[in-house]
């Protein structure tokens, strides 16, 4: 028994290998996510998750239609500590890896059948030429800060489409404060909806995370759930070689589509229509638009992510999604869209180095 201790105390000595390891493999696990390929095997795991081989009664849009357009798919994580900066908080560049995950899980549960089934449409009608699959390339990203996320804080990513025009497709991802709000219902995983689990209210959060002192100043951020870290937009584009391929085709095969009327047609990119469509009154933003420069834009767009809110006890479910409904919530998104799309006029203030320069400086590699 003596000779087992002394063993176990040789061990434990700081000069020993043993303990290195120990401490390395331990800071590793809680570094996973921050680890060399582990981006690439979370990309990987959102794959294969929606793959055919998988159980249709899991993830078969088809049977659910129309109404899961819309519908948030979520993400839970942690902040590493690897993934913080020298303020003690997620850093602002880690936020975009995470974002990516969001993004292609929900493009694959929503859009998989439908991105398969016009690649091989196009290829029958095509002579069975070319590729017979799709690319889908993001074409920009931009994600807006509200609230710092603190080391080993958990959070959710709250990702939905948000709109679509004849050539890019636009998702929306959330950022939260894990168990803070909850949906009510689930449509992929039905023996969910018999947790009862509670949510914080909107009083709870602020206090808990914010305090007294900002609570007031959230009061002057009206429209913005307390629970929400920071919100990101991103576009997509589907291609055939140099063929763009209109996102309305691709949500139809998807069977994420009603029946579409005869004298609708899906307006140019990123164009409202003139006119709200049937229903209730949607006001449009032709007028404010002539108002929007590349200098305002980034505010703009700011103050209208703060409509894309998570509403507490919202349900649109019990509802029937005709092709009106789903179109007023197509252009309610396309607004955002309009203001964001602007900042690509940025690119046009770039000199190409016709003036000087301050300087020329090493980075590491």
């Amino acid at each position: 028994m003596a000779l087992s201790i002394d063993g176990l105390l040789s061990a434990l000595r700081p000069e020993s290998h043993i303990v290195w390891k120990v401490l390395a493999i331990f800071f590793a696990l809680l570094n996973l996510k921050q680890l060399p390929f582990v981006w690439h095997l979370r990309v990987i795991n959102g794959l294969l998750q929606y793959c055919p081989w998988q159980s249709k009664s899991r993830y078969d849009v088809r049977s659910i239609g129309p109404s899961a357009l819309f519908r948030p798919l979520i993400l839970t994580s942690r902040a590493t500590l690897l993934e913080c900066d020298y303020n003690l908080h997620k850093s602002n560049s880690t936020y975009f890896s995470d974002f990516d995950i969001g993004r292609l899980q929900l493009v694959m549960c929503l859009c998989r059948v439908g991105i398969v089934k016009t690649g091989f449409e196009l290829w029958e009608k095509n002579g069975r030429k070319g590729p017979k699959s799709l690319g889908f390339m993001m074409g920009g990203v931009n994600i807006n800060f509200r609230r710092e996320i603190k080391p080993a804080q958990a959070f959710e990513m709250w990702t939905r489409i948000l709109t679509w025009d004849r050539k890019w497709i636009y998702t929306v991802t959330h950022f939260v404060k894990k168990g803070a709000v909850r949906p009510n219902g689930w449509l992929f995983q039905p023996w969910r909806n018999s947790d009862k689990a509670q949510t914080q209210s909107v009083e709870e959060v602020v206090d808990e995370d914010i305090g007294t002192q900002g609570k007031k100043q959230n009061e002057k951020r009206s429209g913005t759930h307390p629970a929400i870290f920071a919100t990101g937009i991103a576009k997509y584009v589907a291609k055939r070689d140099r063929l763009t391929i209109p996102p309305e085709l691709i949500l139809q095969n998807a069977g994420l589509l009603p029946p579409k009327p005869k004298d609708h047609e899906t307006p140019p990119v990123s164009e409202t229509p003139a006119a709200p469509v049937e229903g209730d009154a949607l006001p449009t933003t032709g007028a404010a638009m002539k108002d929007i420069t590349s200098e305002n834009a980034n505010s703009l767009i700011d103050d209208a992510l703060k409509d894309e809110k998570i509403v507490e006890g919202e349900r649109e479910d019990d509802e029937e999604w005709t092709w009106e409904k789903v179109e007023r919530k197509r252009v309610e998104g396309l607004q955002v869209a309009e203001k964001w799309n602007l900042t690509e006029e940025l690119s046009e203030l770039f000199d190409g180095g016709r003036g000087t320069a301050l300087g020329k400086y090493w980075d590491i590699p």
